[in-house]
């Protein structure tokens, strides 16, 4: 009972506080694939997002709420995780906070906010880690029951104060046995009234809202002076 009117209050919070602290470390990313969210982490002018948002991308443009593109390099990626770090030049916005590992339950509110569907404006939704998973290989998955759509892979998941507790992974909302197939079928295999029926399965499967999202823990976030150490002293003892 006491669970039940905390969860209901949660539900019915203020976040207009929150949202307003933390909307100036949210970015809207751009490459020629698509669009993603990242947000500020560890340093002012490091961006953490989904590995698969950039990977083989020319060209990264990163926006904050109200500002022109900014040009950004992806310094790490870590294919592992779904993770990549981006560099760009802006020294004026502040990085989220890392929440307290042990804080971090089955249950318990949280909020996220990101860009989804290509939009503009920052948008901001609220849910329950609905469970704490491991994949067969140790990594630990966040589930939650919140609506999260494509767009929103890279953002921060936080809990009610907008303390960083994992990012967001819009693409794992669509991998099953019965949605994967369709993914990796090419265009112009099946037409119908001369409509790409592939394509359109295609377009159908990226604006569907299963339920339930997808987030890794924030502690899986690569620390980017720890990896160009080591690679400093790879150049020391003669390595490549």
């Amino acid at each position: 009972m006491v669970f039940y009117l905390y969860f209901k209050y949660n539900r019915n919070m203020d976040y207009s506080d929150v949202i307003k602290k933390i909307k100036p470390s949210i970015a809207f990313i751009n490459t020629e694939k698509g669009t993603g969210s990242g947000f500020i982490f560890l340093e002012k002018n490091i961006l953490v997002t989904c590995n698969h948002v950039v990977k083989g991308c020319r060209k990264i443009f990163v926006r904050f709420q109200g500002t022109e593109n900014l040009d950004a390099e992806a310094i790490i990626h870590d294919e592992e995780h779904d993770l990549a770090l981006l560099k760009f030049n802006d020294n004026t916005r502040e990085p989220l906070v890392l929440a307290e590992d042990q804080t971090i339950i089955e249950g318990m509110p949280i909020i996220f906010s990101g860009y989804p569907a290509g939009l503009k404006n920052i948008t901001t939704h609220q849910g329950i880690i609905s469970s704490i998973t491991k994949d067969p290989i140790g990594i630990i998955h966040y589930l939650i029951d919140g609506t999260v759509n494509r767009g929103n892979s890279g953002c921060p998941l936080m809990n009610s104060n907008g303390m960083v507790i994992g990012v967001v992974n819009a693409l794992q909302i669509v991998e099953s046995e019965l949605l994967s197939p369709v993914m990796r079928m090419e265009s112009g295999a099946i037409s119908l009234y001369k409509t790409d029926v592939v394509d359109l399965f295609k377009a159908i499967i990226n604006n569907l809202q299963l339920g339930i999202g997808y987030a890794v823990p924030a502690s899986y976030i690569p620390n980017h002076k720890i990896i160009e150490t080591n690679k400093d002293n790879i150049k020391k003892d003669g390595g490549n």
